[in-house]
């Protein structure tokens, strides 16, 4: 065996710096092959030799032992345990190279912490999960089998985890079967308008997968399977679930000649095989359910149709650039409307607006994309900078260039020339700013008015100052804006930062402190608040304490007035947190708290107990399910809050019983998705514009009006009015409620012109004549808020205690002033307690969204206005854009090295796959306008989010202006957002290979891959993308671009099949 050594320093960039010897404490076996990375946390360390003599808390080491043949044998990492110990990873193969048995991490308590090879490395760890620290769940199995069929394909065909109750053994695995279609697929022929089908696909042309899930057993049949038909290019052609042993719903996927996805037919059309075998594009059903689209000679998608909406039109430039839309709304005006968006010349979005149709004549509803594309087909894809333009500074040769019916953002990068840029300190800062954004500026829709936003970096480009101006007074003022100021750590983490909110009156001056241990865990934060003159307390809002593996242990709150402990099972879900105030048990295949509740072994929470103490909690929940994994029954004991439903074949809520009182009807327009009324509810019919968005509310009579983002603008009703101002992100700045005016500025929120609130870490702190007191919130794993609270006297007092149905209704309207509740969003009480999620506001008394899905292609197979997926119990929705699970990664099992714990199958709805992200441990937020950052800890295993820590820095979050700045249904290519905001198309693709990119040292490797990924994709259809990853232009692009073909054919060989 060769004894090779490669060190790995990460000072920022990655520098690969050859190293002899052992590091300060460190000392690696010598008689192995081995990689030392190496993260620096302290400044001015240049060589090798000044980073031998730092300690953990200067340099975090992970050691990678290989075997001859280069495969990773154990992971170490070196003193990374909270109490200083090493964690270390084995990793085994059998006979035939594959890894048939994937361990948890463990940490090696009475060893040396001096990141050796453990040779008894599979013996250590088992012993460690027989007798774990405090913190740590008991797990005799602490490893994942995975079955392999006889067949040099090695595919996966049953798929265990950590525990127990999931080993091979005991019938709880991910099971995967693999074959040929027989007769059971209908054979589907596009024509110009519409599509049928006469027979079924030949036995054996077709690749069929069938999935089960931890839940299936023998018994249950065909319930709960998944079949997936491909066809030899590897399209998806039919998935077909079954939600008993006798009822299939089956989502048919039609293509074109050329390959082009052109419809998708959900289960509504298709229930046990059966169903329609013709359509047309003006047809009922067509209206109803069916996604549509159109392309052009360059295989764009020019049109779409989602159902319950009107077509949408597309128009790109000559680089496939997306440069104006129109959905049915705009072009049912007279003249039309259009959004646009203007590029430079490196494909950043320099000029957003809305187009006044003055080509046309104003003719309403008539389809005129083809004269636009033409347009666009022959001006400049892309706009200057133009220093003799005062109003916009760029020139004006790209599509459109006649009636500008409004600009709704600028933006501005590279320098701070932007004409008529306020707040200018770019002397004081760095002026490496190429290719950043350095100041943009967003109108206020309805008005005039535009607020600015000012970026400043240092060297590294990180944004070190900002200047955001706000709406106060309902104007723009240039004396009206926040200063924020950030200082990081060597690693790029947040140790501070300091707003202070400018008004004409009054300034404040929220400033935050945040400290971590030595390898990056958060474990303080603090806030004080200084009105005028009248400095604050320094608060110590929250203390954070970690197991020996990293999860969260107990987490502290009001300078320790209050503790919350959590505890996890083996596989590493939370199980319980419990405090004097609000406890909370959730179990999942353990019953014994709840005898009648039925194991759940795939992630489905069976019962949840709660109330407050260690001792036994008075309140408790059982959950039902039906074979597709929508909640169908929870059942209360110690509260009276049950819930019954039923739905229909597209997950539309048939019926809702709630305590015992009787079933509610549902009924729909028409037989499709759109609500009409529910008995005993609704008092008229609920109506909807050509968007699919109800602008007559059927249970609170009210009139809604939408603006051009599809946000609620007003809605009225006799007695009430309520008016909400945007911002053109769709930041909600004001709302006017009969005269009473709230204003919401970045986390600050004003009652008429004084501040109340100010948000935090952990709550809220309330004004009082300058003086600030702390609010604090206790949640349950949904983000629900449960318990308010207090320091008063020196003891906890309880502000407000709220209980909700498995949907969010709250059981009753207790006594408190906090309006953050369900999934923590602000309850609107003027709509009928309606919560504002950012996109779209949310129903909890009828269990659905008013508003179509902007992501709804993604679940293509589900109602575009169902909630959570129908299983309000694990899943929330963020942000009103797409379900996700309260889960950090659903079913996600420990990954401390970066590999992929498991290969890809399909699991939990049959469209989400296991075990394939990186973790969210914690996100900070780096700018207003900009995408979020998640930093992946990679020590911790907790799947769950017992609260997503964002450090309350005074800046809009980046998860409604990721959506905001792509076209709906596009998908965007590359690593620059979130794996959980990625768009529909590319999802697939991006899950499969996203855990190995990762693994890429070579940021020019890494973007080469994703331009790889992005011009394949580009070639398939149209793409969110507006500039490359990888510039072809670049000297050294062929290189990189055949290093990209090897890598990709050799980590994600089948990678083309997700198109």
């Amino acid at each position: 065996m060769l004894n090779n050594r490669i060190s790995i320093y990460r000072l920022l960039a990655i520098l690969s710096l050859p190293m002899g010897g052992a590091a300060y404490g460190q000392s690696p076996s010598g008689n192995q092959n081995y990689i030392v990375e190496t993260t620096v946390r302290v400044p001015d360390k240049k060589t090798g030799a000044s980073l031998s003599t730092l300690g953990v808390a200067g340099a975090n080491r992970t050691i990678q032992y290989l075997d001859g043949l280069g495969r990773p044998l154990q992971s170490v990492q070196w003193q990374a345990s909270p109490s200083g110990k090493d964690i270390i990873q084995p990793v085994e193969y059998d006979a035939f190279g594959r890894e048939a048995r994937k361990y948890l991490p463990y940490v090696d308590l009475p060893g040396t912490a001096n990141g050796s090879f453990r040779s008894g490395a599979a013996a250590s760890q088992g012993g460690f999960y027989a007798s774990p620290p405090t913190g740590v769940s008991v797990n005799t199995y602490p490893f994942a089998q995975t079955q392999f069929e006889p067949s040099p394909l090695n595919r996966v065909e049953q798929q265990g985890s950590p525990g127990a109750a999931w080993q091979l053994s005991a019938g709880h695995t991910q099971r995967l079967e693999y074959g040929t279609n027989a007769g059971e697929v209908r054979l589907w022929a596009v024509n110009g308008g519409g599509a049928s089908s006469s027979g079924s696909y030949v036995a054996g042309r077709l690749y069929r997968t069938t999935s089960r899930d931890e839940n299936w057993k023998t018994s249950d049949g065909n319930m709960g399977k998944v079949d997936e038909y491909k066809d030899l290019e590897g399209r998806v052609v039919l998935k077909r679930v079954w939600e008993t042993d006798t009822r299939s719903l089956s989502t048919y996927y039609l293509y074109d000649d050329l390959g082009n996805l052109r419809y998708v037919l959900p289960p509504a059309l298709n229930e046990n095989g059966a169903g329609i075998t013709s359509f047309a594009d003006n047809d009922a059903n067509f209206n109803n359910y069916i996604y549509a689209y159109r392309y052009d000679g360059r295989n764009r998608v020019v049109e779409k149709k989602l159902p319950g909406k009107g077509w949408e039109y597309l128009v790109y430039n000559k680089l496939d650039q997306l440069v104006m839309s129109q959905d049915a709304v705009q072009r049912g005006k007279s003249p039309q409307e259009w959004l646009f968006t203007k590029y430079d010349a490196f494909g950043r979005s320099v000029l957003t607006g809305s187009y006044v149709d003055d080509l046309h004549g104003g003719a309403a509803n008539n389809n005129y994309r083809a004269d636009f594309q033409s347009i666009a087909n022959v001006n400049s894809a892309y706009e200057v900078r133009n220093t003799a333009d005062g109003s916009t500074g760029y020139t004006n040769n790209a599509i459109p260039q006649g009636s500008i019916g409004e600009y709704l953002s600028m933006s501005y990068y590279d320098d701070y020339t932007a004409p008529g840029m306020p707040y200018d300190q770019s002397l004081s800062f760095s002026t490496r700013t190429k290719g950043l954004a350095t100041a943009s500026k967003v109108k206020v829709l309805g008005t005039s008015n535009w607020l600015w936003t000012v970026s400043y970096y240092d060297d590294l480009g990180k944004m070190v100052r900002s200047y955001a101006q706000h709406y106060l007074s309902d104007t723009q003022n240039t004396d009206n804006y926040d200063e924020l100021s950030i200082t990081y750590g060597f690693t790029g983490e947040v140790l501070s930062s300091n707003r202070i909110h400018h008004t004409a009156v009054l300034n404040t001056t929220i400033a935050n402190i945040y400290t971590y241990d030595h390898v990056g865990r958060k474990k303080q934060a603090r806030s004080q608040i200084t009105s005028g003159s009248t400095v604050g307390d320094n608060v110590l809002l929250s203390e954070l304490s970690y197991n020996e593996l990293g999860q969260l242990l107990n987490k502290q709150l009001a300078g320790g007035m209050q503790t919350t402990g959590y505890s996890y099972n083996e596989r590493g879900w939370l199980s319980s947190s419990r405090s004097d105030q609000f406890s909370l048990l959730l179990n999942y295949d353990d019953n014994s708290a709840v005898p009648s509740a039925r194991r759940q072994y795939n992630g489905n929470i069976s019962s949840s107990l709660w109330g407050a103490g260690n001792g036994t909690l008075a309140n408790a929940y059982r959950y039902e399910y039906d074979g597709l994994n929508r909640l169908t029954k929870g059942v209360s004991s110690g509260i009276n809050m049950s819930e019954e439903l039923t739905y229909d074949l597209m997950g539309n809520i048939a019926s809702l019983n709630r305590d015992g009182t009787g079933a509610n009807l549902y009924t729909y327009h028409n037989g499709g998705n759109m609500l009409r009324s529910v008995a005993n509810v609704t008092t008229q019919d609920y109506g909807y514009d050509a968007n699919g968005s109800a602008t007559t509310d059927g249970r609170n009579g009210m009139t809604i009006i939408y603006n051009m983002l599809n946000l609620p603008s007003t809605a009225t009703k006799f007695g009430v009015s309520v008016a909400y101002t945007y911002d053109a992100t769709g930041t909600k700045l004001t709302k006017n409620s009969n005269g009473n005016i709230r204003r919401y500025i970045s986390g600050i929120e004003y009652s008429g012109n004084n501040i109340e609130i100010i948000h935090t870490d952990e709550g809220i702190a309330q004004n009082n004549n300058g003086v600030y007191t702390y609010q604090y919130n206790l949640s349950d794993h949904l983000g629900n808020v449960r318990y308010s609270f207090d320091i008063y006297g020196g003891a906890v007092r309880r502000l407000q205690q709220d209980d909700y149905y498995a949907f969010g209704k709250r059981n009753s309207v207790s006594v408190g002033s906090n309006k953050y509740l369900y999934n923590g969003k602000e309850v609107q009480d003027e709509l009928g307690e309606q919560y504002d999620y950012g996109a779209r506001f949310y129903d909890p008394v009828i269990g659905r969204w008013n508003v179509v899905d902007p992501l709804a292609e993604g679940t293509d197979d589900i109602s575009t206005y169902s909630y959570g997926m129908n299983n309000p119990v694990l899943m929330i929705d963020p942000d009103g854009m797409k379900a996700d699970t309260t889960m950090a990664i659903l079913l996600k099992e420990v990954n401390i090295t970066g590999k992929k714990v498991m290969e890809p199958v399909h699991g939990f709805w049959n469209n989400i796959y296991y075990g394939l992200f990186p973790r969210e441990i914690e996100v900070k937020i780096f700018g207003r306008n900009r995408t979020v950052a998640v930093s992946n800890g990679g020590y911790a295993y907790n799947p769950f989010l017992i609260k997503m820590e964002v450090p309350d820095i005074g800046l809009k979050g980046g998860f409604n202006s990721i959506y905001k700045g792509l076209k709906k249904g596009l998908p965007y290519i590359g690593k620059a957002f979130n794996v959980f905001k990625r768009y529909s198309k590319a999802e697939r693709l991006l899950m499969e290979i996203e855990p190995v990119l990762n693994g890429i040292d070579d940021p020019r490797l890494l973007r080469a891959v994703e331009q790889k990924v992005l011009e394949y994709s580009k070639s398939k259809g149209a793409v969110a993308n507006i500039r490359n990853a990888f510039d072809p232009k670049r000297k050294d692009y062929v290189e990189y671009a055949q290093k990209a073909t090897v890598w990709l054919e050799k980590n994600a060989p089948n990678w083309k099949n997700s198109f």
